[in-house]
């Protein structure tokens, strides 16, 4: 009987406590009301393959690391690199698939270190070694001018090997506007191989940047931003005269016959980040230090600290092109600090 009674107590007790507790959590308050957590948000990740040449190894080198300074959590960098390849040796290689190219890879996850190569890829190889969510092409550096490299098939003919091969079905095309090559005599000479057909062709072009750059814009504005395949527009070549428009020269903007500076990587690197995560406008350069085992052309032997006003004309080159992707924005920085 004893037993009996006390556990009657018991489950009176329990409910009673139960009551309180609802009770006690109801308010009119909206201040104190419960309010369901946020779900988590998604983690940022984007993996992007370019099928290219120098030009893209040049934006691609410091991608990642700029990428983190931003604070974009995983951004996967991969260049499929064959030396000056114009998309008819791209295609060559494509349908013999040859092992003709070097696959370069960076990441976020470790973006104080350059680009590392794997030898001998195929572009099949490329395509199905990841998850790509970005796909960028980009012409050869003495053709991104020229009509008939747009006209010819070899853009479908990739895309259709791409999309036979890729791995993720979603994946997006985009195109890389290449820079126009300097007219700079000296830097001009530093090219190995002036008998090149394609140099030689390209040469009409020469002692008239302005002309060479109207000409890549042009069949971007008439190939490509007509070509529904094609989702972004990556704006180097805009974004390279804008910093050209300011007090810097030719060999502030290329090392050689057509590869960035230093400097204009950092510029390519942030008009690629921009282009393939959708920003429109940057607010500034987070980037303040580039570690000395990036840097391309200058004596390495310590890292380059960038100055403000280095950060105020990346801003500046970077903005303009991406708000005007097809003309040039004369710079404000016309006198050197």
């Amino acid at each position: 009987m004893c037993k009996k009674y006390l556990a009657v107590c018991l489950a009176l007790l329990m409910i009673l406590a139960t009551f309180s507790a609802c009770a006690g959590n109801t308010t009119n308050d909206p201040e104190q009301t419960t309010v369901p957590a946020e779900p988590a948000e998604e983690a940022k990740v984007l993996k992007v393959l370019t099928l290219g040449h120098s030009l893209a190894v040049d934006s691609g080198h410091m991608l990642a690391l700029v990428a983190h300074k931003e604070g974009y959590e995983s951004l996967q960098v991969g260049t499929l690199y064959y030396s000056g390849c114009p998309l008819e040796k791209h295609v060559k290689f494509m349908l013999g698939n040859s092992p003709e190219y070097s696959l370069y890879l960076s990441s976020t996850d470790k973006p104080n270190e350059p680009p590392a190569a794997i030898q001998s890829v195929t572009m099949q190889q490329a395509v199905a070694y990841d998850y790509w969510d970005v796909i960028v092409m980009q012409g050869g550096p003495f053709e991104i001018g020229e009509d008939v490299a747009f006209q010819n098939g070899n853009i479908q003919k990739i895309q259709a090997f791409v999309n036979q091969h890729k791995k993720n079905p979603n994946a997006k095309f985009a195109w890389h506007m290449t820079w126009a090559l300097p007219t700079d005599n000296d830097l001009r000479d530093m090219y190995p191989y002036a008998d090149n057909p394609y140099y030689r062709d390209y040469a009409k072009f020469y002692n008239n940047r302005t002309k060479l750059y109207n000409a890549i814009t042009k069949c971007v504005n008439d190939y490509i931003l007509t070509d529904e395949t094609f989702q972004m527009l990556i704006p180097s070549a805009t974004a390279f005269e804008n910093a050209l428009s300011s007090y810097l020269e030719e060999k502030d903007i290329h090392r050689d016959y057509a590869h960035a500076t230093d400097f204009t990587r950092v510029i390519a690197s942030y008009t690629w980040y921009c282009s393939l995560v959708g920003i429109e406008k940057l607010d500034e350069i987070k980037l303040d230090i580039v570690p000395k085992r990036f840097l391309k052309s200058r004596i390495a032997t310590v890292d380059w600290v960038l100055t403000q006003h280095e950060k105020d004309l990346i801003l500046e080159s970077v903005n303009n092109a991406l708000s005007e992707p097809l003309k040039m924005t004369q710079s404000q920085y016309v006198k050197a600090p």
